[in-house]
């Protein structure tokens, strides 16, 4: 008889990888060459590139995926490791912890009603 536990659904899985540079256009141009070479990538549901407001040259590229296994048969399989990001240049390698951070868990969004309401009186933010 096992002792493991049953497995459950997979926990989503998401990859934080630091990056730093002023040059927003270049860092936003390698973004966009990024998420067209990885659209339909089994197990990948989104991209998402933050930049930090109290540090503008420091950035956040947050990988969303399925689950571990997808992430692992990704990260391990031949077409992750032949591939040379554009972002690499700009990756944060200086980060005392690494330039990339994996995070597992429940990550389903919870409602806040009027969340998405406008703010009244509010000006539109500006441009750039």
């Amino acid at each position: 008889m096992s002792t493991e536990p049953a497995a459950g659904p997979a926990e989503p899985l998401h990859v934080h990888v630091r990056h730093r540079t002023p040059d927003a256009d270049a860092l936003r141009a390698a973004y966009a060459v990024s998420r067209r070479d990885l659209a339909g990538t089994p197990g990948l549901t989104g991209l998402a590139l933050l930049r930090q407001t109290a540090a503008p040259d420091a950035w956040l590229l947050v990988m969303s995926w399925t689950g571990r296994a997808a992430y692992e048969a990704w990260e391990s399989g031949p077409d992750h490791k032949a591939y040379r990001s554009p972002m690499r240049p700009f990756q944060d390698r200086a980060h005392p912890d690494g330039h990339y951070t994996v995070y597992e868990g429940r990550s389903a969004a919870v409602a806040v009603p009027g969340a998405d309401a406008p703010t009244p009186g509010a000006a539109p933010a500006p441009a750039g």
